[in-house]
């Protein structure tokens, strides 16, 4: 069934569902600054996304923090992080990993404190016209499903940010299903779910990995940049386009 879902997709033309990542899209991007610990602790540039993620340009930041056009999301499935946000490990035997890498990655011992204080003071907003928009695509008629890279023990805080049960049909999140993007088994989960092919949805997401692997099994995307408000106007052409045939 799902290999004639997605022997199907190249023939639908018209969208069924709109899939949206969650950090980056529905909230603010994360780990911005991260480069400014870094200097402050002295730790050489990008060795800290590397020793906590394994990709010093995780979640698509340089060491500076900056913004960049791609990469970021294809973690090496022996490393920690990775394990984490698949359910293999919970927080607290990632933390403890990351103290024992330290010293071989960053130089020194990580100050720990330092860290936590950053991930304490780091801001983390809504992208409020993205909700308004997904809660409009739902009354509409559109499926609306969420496909998140996420750890467990964060799930009850980042889904009191958005009225979740309100927007989506199907959430997935990556700690639940044992499976993260840019893995296209879930992609291809969370159209199962949804009841429709790859190629009967759009997908938004702020990482270019993760973008190229939905493009990959046939669903048009939208790669949403630093302008929220852009990447909707992106997202409403490309519907728009899909209504009049043109795609």
């Amino acid at each position: 069934d799902r290999a004639a879902r997605i022997g199907a997709s190249t023939l639908r033309a018209v969208i069924e569902a709109v899939i949206f990542d969650y950090g980056g899209v529905f909230s603010s991007p994360l780990f911005r600054g991260i480069g400014a610990l870094e200097t402050r602790m002295g730790y050489p540039p990008g060795s800290l996304l590397e020793l906590l993620f394994g990709d010093s340009t995780y979640v698509g930041i340089d060491s500076r923090g900056a913004g960049l056009v791609g990469g970021g999301a294809t973690v090496a499935e022996d490393h920690d992080w990775y394990k984490l946000e698949t359910g293999q490990i919970g927080l607290a035997e990632w933390y403890e990993g990351v103290r024992r890498r330290a010293p071989d990655v960053i130089g020194t011992e990580l100050d720990m404190g330092a860290y936590l204080q950053f991930l304490a003071d780091m801001p983390v907003g809504v992208h409020w016209n993205v909700v308004h928009r997904a809660r409009a695509l739902r009354s509409e008629g559109m499926k609306v499903g969420l496909l998140t890279n996420n750890v467990k023990e964060w799930g009850d805080h980042w889904r009191e940010t958005i009225p979740i049960d309100e927007l989506f049909h199907v959430v997935i999140d990556s700690s639940e299903v044992g499976m993260r993007k840019p893995d296209p088994r879930v992609y291809e989960l969370t159209c199962d779910r949804l009841g429709i092919a790859p190629g009967a949805s759009v997908f938004v997401d702020d990482n270019a990995d993760n973008i190229a692997a939905a493009r990959a099994l046939g669903m048009q995307a939208v790669h949403f940049g630093d302008d929220p408000f852009v990447a909707m106007d992106e997202l409403d052409a490309v519907l728009a386009e899909t209504r009049n045939g043109t795609k």
